[in-house]
């Protein structure tokens, strides 16, 4: 079962560091200056709820894993933008999707699996915004992540390392940059060092 966790985890791990998301800005350009100054000012001012942020097993927010792409894109959150994007999955071209605050690079990339219907298959979230219930984000420290979950395993593959925690449904991607390459390796659950932070939280 471990086995193939780590093998649909490490299947696209890397792609969501790969993409460019840029926030879009409406026009609003008129002839009457004041009332786009409003309108802009009520937009900029939308936040999403506090509940959209919460990462939790099998799902973010009100994103669910095995949830219907098309209902996914009809409950886009209010103060949310989704946009496609593309990836690249064992040579073969794949639809995914970022979803993340209006004014902010950064949040979550959900990836598709259709058979034939396309269903929410992995949520890689990359923004701090986004909070467990018990309050690791990215950014977090390992040590704080084996306070609140079981870690399995710690592998490294395809330049990523990442603890696995399969009874939270997550796993993490650490950053590893301070370390040596040569210690990669030898990393288990165990010996990872404390002060690493997390970068990413895969879902699934």
């Amino acid at each position: 079962m471990l086995k193939n966790i780590i093998y649909a985890l490490m299947l696209g791990v890397g792609m969501a560091a790969c993409l460019s998301q840029q926030g879009e800005e409406a026009d609003t350009t008129a002839s009457a200056p004041q009332i786009p100054a409003l309108l802009g000012t009520a937009e900029e001012t939308k936040q999403p709820a506090p509940t959209h942020f919460v990462v939790e097993k099998q799902r973010v927010g009100n994103i669910r894993i095995g949830m219907p792409i098309e209902q996914m894109r009809e409950h886009v959150a209010s103060g949310l933008n989704l946009t496609d994007t593309t990836l690249m999955q064992e040579g073969m071209q794949s639809t995914a999707y970022v979803l993340h605050p209006e004014g902010q690079p950064k949040g979550l990339l959900v990836e598709q699996a259709c058979n034939p219907n396309c269903q929410v298959w992995r949520i890689s979230v990359l923004s701090p915004d986004f909070r467990t219930p018990e309050g690791l984000s990215v950014g977090s420290k390992y040590s704080e992540l084996q306070q609140q979950y079981t870690i399995k395993a710690v592998t490294f593959e395809e330049g990523n390392l990442v603890a696995l925690a399969p009874e939270a449904g997550m796993s993490f991607v650490l950053d590893h940059t301070s370390l040596p390459p040569n210690q990669l390796q030898q990393l288990n659950a165990s010996n990872v060092p404390a002060n690493l932070l997390i970068r990413k939280i895969l879902v699934y």
